[in-house]
């Protein structure tokens, strides 16, 4: 039986990646801060820590004590991260410091090194080619545009230089599934009937529901690392107007087309941010991540993953989100 210890693991895709890794009888560590909610772990019957990943030397002595107790971690599951934050410095603490502590921390406290894969994100890449529109790939030169991407890429690129350890990194794309929260705006405005569009209909996206995610991150603890990054979508690429007609047939909705103008959103945007800063709570809208909202091109090639664990989706957009809205309606998240 293998021993994986999981961080982020009470998030949206930390859940699904818990429930997943326990349905194939791993040995599951989960860590999470003290604030997190852990009651529905209980069913799990798994130890919760709380490791101190902004705190190397201690960090270091709690590693040291699970490897004692464990014998051996096999894998550690980098999930944790601040996707919305109130300012760059936020992202480069939680996303790029307490990373790079926590692979320094692995390196000095096991005798047994686990293998190490980490959670990025697509944006750590930016968006592709608005003309040609052609695929992001692993190799392309990164150009993030946003603060959250910038700190993810600085954590890729440390992770890289590692010679010592195994380590893997996955980039997806948007995920989705239940517990996900920022594209219920969008789906309610579609169930209310409108279809809402940021300053062109042209954008082209990519989607990864969140079980096909947690399935990729599990079959990569059974494969041998070798020090690879892999983009994650389901392959397909879909346009704004497709995603909106998805929605449209699931709630069997006539809908209103709204185009909003850019310079509109972008005053709508300084005013979120003008309200995070005065209630110290970051926003889903602001100048900063208006930058990837309005971006042409989000399309990506999985062909990496697809040769090395023979990935195929198990959801396409239309299943997926079908399924998405039903727990949502069974949750009355909707």
């Amino acid at each position: 039986m293998k021993t994986i210890l999981i961080t982020g693991a009470t998030g949206f895709v930390g859940r699904h990646l818990v429930k997943r890794a326990f349905k194939d009888n791993y040995r599951i560590i989960v860590s999470a801060r003290k604030s997190s909610k852990i009651k529905w772990l209980e069913e799990f019957k798994i130890p919760v820590i709380n490791l101190s990943l902004s705190n190397p030397e201690t960090l270091i002595e709690e590693l040291k004590g699970l490897e004692l107790i464990f014998q051996k971690i096999d894998v550690i599951i980098h999930n944790a991260g601040l996707t919305q934050g109130l300012n760059g410095s936020s992202y480069n603490d939680i996303n790029y410091i307490l990373t790079k502590n926590l692979i320094d921390a692995v390196q000095v406290a096991f005798t047994n090194k686990p293998k190490f894969l980490f959670t990025s994100s697509l944006a750590s890449l930016g968006p592709g080619n608005s003309e040609s529109l052609e695929k992001i790939n692993e190799n392309q030169t990164p150009n993030p545009v946003t603060l959250y991407g910038k700190s993810k890429l600085k954590a890729e690129q440390y992770l890289q230089k590692q010679t010592d350890i195994k380590w893997c990194i996955i980039r997806p794309t948007a995920v989705y599934g239940p517990y996900e929260k920022n594209l219920l705006t969008l789906i309610k405005a579609v169930k209310k009937g409108f279809e809402i569009y940021i300053g062109s209909k042209k954008q082209m996206l990519s989607f990864i529901y969140v079980e096909d995610l947690a399935d990729i991150m599990i079959n990569l603890c059974e494969t041998d690392f070798s020090n690879k990054t892999f983009n994650l979508s389901d392959g397909d690429i879909y346009s704004t107007q497709e995603l909106n007609q998805i929605l449209k047939k699931i709630f069997k909705k006539k809908t209103i087309s709204i185009v909003l103008p850019l310079g509109l959103v972008k005053i709508i945007a300084l005013l979120m941010e003008s309200i995070g800063k005065i209630t110290k709570k970051a926003t889903i809208i602001n100048r900063d991540k208006l930058n990837e909202l309005v971006a042409l091109n989000w399309t990506c090639d999985i062909s990496g993953i697809e040769k090395e664990i023979g990935f195929k989706p198990k959801y396409k957009l239309e299943q997926g989100m079908s399924k998405t809205i039903e727990w949502y309606k069974k949750n009355d998240w909707l």
